[in-house]
This record gives structure tokens, sequence and C-alpha cells, in this order.
């Protein structure tokens, strides 16, 4: 097939190309409106692997992206194992978030390592996927959280599922918005529109001032009810993670929006932080739940069978034994001094038995921690 020569004009940027377009796949760019800050930087066709820097290039390109893959596999197994000892509806989300970010790291990962095996449209639907599954997923979590911690407040349960289904759609609406151009040397170059972007980040704006008001909400019935420091809530109900997912909502998506050339990386830079910070914020939970469990209560001295009447008697009077004879008469003798004595000296003994046989009381060991 004859070669032709087209002038594509993207972003009042030029860039002449000579290219087969019997096999251009992608998006027709005439109906794309980018964002004015973003633009494909760079001649695609010129770069080939001959030589050692251009070599160079391309593996620096792809280091953040292996980067992202890893934190993306931790995730994923942090997700696991919390699903694997829990299977309720919030580690269900945790986990679908963490897989669809493996998902589109593994896919971008593959595309630069062996680009035959995988089109450039390929990693632009996972991308999305990425960004309407798992950041609705992340959004499920939170809400539910605030829902808990409202006592089941019923606006936070109506306007959650609102912000849950917005943030689907906008989400969704990736897949028309973002725009993937494949040249004949195999490479991709992509960009999204700049009123998906918009849109998005009003969403954003509008469910964390929400999470925010509901998180405070959350932390003024505990403060009262407990009446714990401002900061030991933070730490110990896992809220600092929650504030810090809602700002790097914000902050992920102004990076995108103004900074140059990181429309390809939207959905990796929104997705990895918020699924690192979910993923620790669940796992530190469930791990201080188990220590509070697990943890040893001191045995008291009634579990032994003695009762402490030190507010009643002198301190030389403080021992008595509520099961020294069966009869009924050390509940008749206590208010002499000399009786209390002798019980005293009685229980001691009886303890010492226990230390010296053990094997007579098989729970002696267990009375005595």
């Amino acid at each position: 097939m004859a070669a032709v020569d087209e002038t594509v004009s993207l972003n009042v940027s030029s860039i002449s190309i000579k290219v087969d377009l019997s096999n251009y796949v992608g998006i027709d760019i005439t109906r794309l409106r980018v964002s004015p800050f973003s633009k494909v930087i760079g001649d695609w066709e010129a770069m080939s692997f001959g030589s050692p820097g251009e070599f160079r290039h391309v593996v620096l390109a792809l280091l953040p992206v292996i980067i992202l893959s890893i934190r993306f596999v931790c995730n994923a197994y942090m997700a696991a194992k919390l699903l694997y000892k829990r299977r309720e509806s919030v580690f269900w989300l945790n986990m679908l978030q963490a897989a669809v970010g493996v998902i589109a790291a593994f896919c971008a990962a593959l595309r630069g390592l062996a680009p035959w095996a995988i089109s450039c449209s390929s990693v632009a639907y996972t991308s999305a996927l990425d960004i309407y599954a798992g950041t609705s997923a992340i959004v499920g979590i939170l809400f539910a959280k605030a829902y808990y911690g409202t006592n089941r407040s019923r606006p936070v349960l109506y306007l959650g599922t609102a912000a849950i289904l917005l943030t689907f759609g906008v989400g969704l609406m990736a897949n028309w918005a973002l725009v993937t151009f494949e040249y004949a040397s195999g490479r991709c170059a992509m960009a999204l529109d700049y009123r998906w972007i918009v849109a998005k980040f009003s969403v954003d704006i509008s469910s964390n001032i929400f999470l925010s008001g509901s998180f405070l909400y959350a932390m003024w019935i505990q403060s009262r009810n407990r009446r714990h420091h401002l900061f030991w809530m933070l730490f110990q109900d896992g809220l600092i993670y929650g504030f810090s997912i809602i700002l790097s909502n914000v902050i992920a998506t102004t990076i995108v929006l103004t900074m140059r050339s990181l429309s390809f990386w939207h959905a990796h830079i929104y997705a990895i932080d918020l699924s690192t910070l979910i993923c620790w914020q669940i796992w530190y939970a469930q791990k201080r739940q188990r220590s509070n469990k697990t943890r040893t209560k001191p045995v008291k001295m009634a579990d032994l069978g003695i009762i402490d009447d030190s507010a009643q008697h002198t301190p030389q009077q403080s021992w008595t034994a509520a099961s020294a004879s069966q009869t009924g008469q050390t509940s008749q003798q206590t208010s002499t001094q000399a009786t209390a004595i002798s019980e005293h000296t009685a229980v001691a003994a009886w303890l010492s038995e226990v230390k010296k046989d053990a094997s007579t009381y098989p729970e002696a060991d267990r009375l005595l921690e």
C-alpha cells in the first residue's frame, strides 16, 4: 500500500508523520477537545532501539509503571489476606479496587515490554476500568465507614449512594474521554478530554466535602461518648487515612489538569495512592482489633476464691477465704482478728500446695499466670 503524508494538528502543535493510514488504529482526533495544558511531546516515529541512549529512555519510561505494578501487587496481597479472614462487603470492595489496579498496571507494563502482545486501546480500557471500578469501590468503602460511624444515618446513606453512582458514571465516561493514538511504529500516545477531567474533579470535590463532614460528625460523636483526645481518634480509628484519601483525590486531579503530558498517567496516579491508603487503613484496623481480642486480662483475687474486705477491716484483716469450709463456719467467725489471720494462713498454705503439685490441679498454671 502506498504511504501518504498526513499532518495532524493537536493543541497548536504540528506533528508531521509518514505512516500507512490503512494500519492506523485509534479515534478520530478531530472530535477531541484535549486540555489546553496537555500535549503529546516527542517524535514517536523517530524513536528506535538502535542506540543505547534511546533504549535507556524507554527503560526509564517503563520504570514508574513497574514500580506501580509492584505496589498494586502488594495491595492485592494485603486485600486477599483480609478477605480470606473476613468475607464481608467492605473487604470484597477492597479486593476489587486492588485487583483492577493490578490489571491496569500489568497491561501498561506489558505494552512497554512487548508492544505486539497488547493493543493501545486495551491499555486505555484497563486504565478506564481502574478509574470507574476501582475508585468507585474506594468511595464505597469510605462511605460505609462514614455510615456506620454516624450510627447508620439515613442522609449519609442516601448521599453516599448518590456519590458512588456519580463516581461510577463519570468514571465510565473515561472510555470515551480517553483517546489513544497508535502509530505505525507500534507506539502509543494518549490524551484525556479536559471536560471529563473537570467533571470528575467536580464530583470528587462534592463527595469529598460530604465525606469530610461525615467524618467530623463521627469524630464528634465518638469524642462525646468516649471522651478521647482528637489526635487519639485520628490514629486509633483510622480517620487520618480517610482525610488523606480525600486530600489525595483533589491533588491527583489537579496535577493531571494543570501539568503537561500527564494525561496518560491519570489512572495510575489517581489509583495508586488511594489503593495504598485504603489497604493500610483496613489492614491496621484489623490488626488492632486482633490485638485487643488476644490481650489477656489480669487475674483478680476473686477468681481464686479470695475476697478483699479491706474497705471494712484493717490491713491485717483483709484476707478471707470464701470456700475454706463447706459448713459456713468461716462466714460466722470473720468478726474476730484471730479467725481472719488463721484463714489467711490457710489460703496461703493452699496456694503453696497448688504450686507444688500442678498435676493435681490442671487449672493451676492458668489461674496463677
